[in-house]
């Protein structure tokens, strides 16, 4: 008999008014759980690791975005932010991150790529990494990214 583990993710990419909170566009899709990630999730399970995956980090992609998702990727191609999610665990053997970006005066951005770290700063380690089509947000647009992970 085989006991094989697979770490299965859904994403939901929501463009939001900030107004109203009309939804503007939705997407759903899978993304790549990078090697990075898949030996970190082994050191929890292990206790080799306390480092748990809290943060989801959001950027605009080189050239619109262009890079697709690899296993070997360590972190996205262009940065925007990077926050603490609300980590919630809607059913058993799943863990859902979530979290609503909002951008100051000034600021807009085509958001193209998320991700979900273990921190802040140099050093920290990828979960997954996923690329869709760009989001257009700035004062008035929010950007809600929910991750459902689900250990199968």
């Amino acid at each position: 008999m085989s006991g094989k583990i697979k770490i299965q993710d859904h994403i939901t990419v929501e463009r939001v008014e900030k107004k109203t909170g009309k939804v503007l566009s939705k997407i759903d899709l899978h993304n790549l759980v990078v090697n990075a990630g898949k030996a970190r999730v082994a050191q929890l399970i292990g206790g080799l690791s306390a480092n748990v995956f809290d943060y989801i980090a959001i950027g605009e992609g080189a050239s619109g975005g262009t890079g697709d998702p690899t296993v070997n990727d360590t972190e996205l191609e262009a940065e925007v932010a990077r926050a603490s999610a609300t980590i919630t665990e809607p059913e058993t053997r799943k863990v859902r991150f979530e979290k609503t970006f909002t951008f100051g005066s000034g600021e807009s951005y085509t958001i193209t790529e998320a991700g979900v770290f273990d921190g802040t700063g140099s050093g920290t380690t990828m979960l997954d990494r996923f690329k869709f089509d760009g989001q257009a947000v700035d004062s008035d647009t929010d950007l809600k990214i929910t991750i459902t992970i689900t250990v199968a």
